[in-house]
């Protein structure tokens, strides 16, 4: 079979509507698979922590009480 007489029969294949579905079918497949398997392996973002503002240990409340005791007694 020559190269001319291969073009056209080419070209009525590639123009089938099967044909250029199929493509379209494939090819978004293709992308969807694509995302899926990128989506999957983003790191997870690192969460903030919360400050917190830290509370006086009962101990320095207990300084702070004897101190106010012993300058209103002066």
């Amino acid at each position: 079979m020559k190269i001319a007489e291969f073009l056209p029969i080419l070209k009525s294949v590639l123009l089938n509507p099967y044909v250029i579905g199929t493509a379209i079918v494939v090819i978004l497949y293709c992308n969807f698979m694509g995302y899926i398997a990128k989506y999957k392996k983003k790191p997870p973002r690192p969460k903030k922590a919360k400050s917190v503002s830290q509370a006086p240990s009962p101990a320095q409340e207990q300084e702070g009480e004897a101190s106010e005791e012993a300058g209103g007694d002066e």
